[in-house]
């Protein structure tokens, strides 16, 4: 099973399809000559939100999808099988639209969802080589990956996950106000380190400019969620994720897996959907890396306090995801720890999640000795 590539490999495609208004049936005129506006090199755009669903009413109701989409493009009869006139990307094209969909809420936030046929395995332009007779039943296939109510779930969590950089910009823009300060420590410095107000001071910009990056991408339609056809039924890590991006050389694209949908992390249901676009949205726009998880622990420290209980159970029981040790640099580069700070500043967090998240879970295996309480004192504040 392949690995998944960037996004960027298939809208390339779909960008090549495109070709000129001419190439579509006249009843389709209006969709065509706005295509070139809609599918840019750098993703969609945003102000030609409506033509999906123009594709989807011209659709609706048609007893032969492929059939109906063959004539739009072009398509019909033997000339769909002649690669020089590009026919079955120009129809494989508009079978990709009709399941995109925009979604938006009063000019705040702009949001592409691309849910392909789950019957598929591979995203539709990459047929375009495909016999004729596969090219129809991609063209027929209607059942998508997404259902509607998975779909306004995702939306909802951009909107919240908006919400929450929006408010962490806040913080890291006042960072001296007590209450942020706090934040700020809790999150991203070792309490034990020599200038904890220097360290916030130096750090705080830098944080700020990256959440910028992500709420004016959410604002102006950047983000696209999709899946990878190539690992539905795979069983493979990637499908059995909750989401992945890729950092660099890509459209900004988070890809949405069944994992997704879990209940098997420190947060559960809304809040974790939220808590996932966020970590991969660092990733996208501020080159995070995935340091340690809030499973593993995410309580910045200069020391590990920890060590001796942590590679005890590692040795007992080889299985046990090991708490890490997490360094200041680390953490200020740590997806995790960035969607924790954003959910912690908008106020999603119980005491209970921040100490799970902190490092709750090596605390059943101490003593609680001395050093130990000051320890779980510092994650409590």
């Amino acid at each position: 099973m392949a690995d998944p590539s960037p996004y960027l490999t298939i809208h390339k495609r779909l960008v090549d399809a495109v070709q000129t208004p001419d190439k579509y049936a006249s009843p389709w005129k209006t969709i065509a000559e706005s295509l070139s506006k809609l599918v840019r090199n750098d993703g969609f755009n945003y102000l030609q939100g409506t033509i999906p669903d123009d594709i989807r009413r011209k659709l609706d109701g048609v007893q032969s999808p492929a059939k109906a989409i063959r004539a739009a493009a072009k398509a019909e009869g033997g000339l769909i099988s002649k690669p020089s006139n590009n026919a079955r990307g120009r129809a494989l094209l508009l079978k990709t639209l009709a399941h995109l969909y925009f979604f938006e809420v009063g000019g705040e936030r702009k949001l592409w969802i691309l849910s392909t046929p789950s019957a598929l395995a591979a995203h539709p332009i990459q047929y375009a080589a495909a016999s004729d007779a596969v090219v129809d039943q991609v063209l027929n296939a209607t059942t998508e990956i997404y259902t509607d109510e998975q779909k306004k779930r995702i939306d909802g969590a951009v909107m919240m996950a908006l919400r929450w950089v929006e408010r962490a910009m806040v913080v890291a823009g006042d960072p001296d106000r007590p209450a942020h300060k706090a934040l700020l420590r809790r999150w991203f410095i070792p309490a034990t380190h020599a200038d904890i107000d220097a360290a916030i001071a130096a750090f705080a910009p830098t944080l700020r400019r990256g959440l910028l990056k992500i709420a004016i991408g959410l604002k102006v339609g950047d983000l696209i969620i999709l899946d990878d056809p190539a690992q539905r039924g795979s069983g493979s890590s990637w499908e059995g994720s909750e989401a992945y991006t890729f950092r660099n050389n890509d459209i900004h694209a988070v890809w949405v897996e069944p994992g997704f949908w879990g209940n098997g992390n420190t947060l559960t249901g809304a809040t974790n959907w939220a808590r996932i676009v966020v970590h991969e949205l660092t990733h996208n726009y501020c080159q995070t890396d995935d340091h340690s998880y809030s499973w593993q622990g995410l309580l910045p420290r200069e020391s590990d306090v920890f060590s001796r209980v942590n590679n005890a159970r590692v040795a007992l029981q080889p299985g046990f995801a090991a708490v890490r040790t997490l360094t200041m640099a680390q953490c200020q580069n740590n997806a995790d720890t960035w969607a924790f700070f954003c959910a912690d500043a908008a106020g999603a967090l119980s005491d209970g999640d921040r100490t799970a998240a902190l490092g709750n879970k090596l605390y059943a295996d101490t003593g609680l000795t001395a050093e130990l309480n000051v320890e779980r004192k510092l994650v409590a504040q």
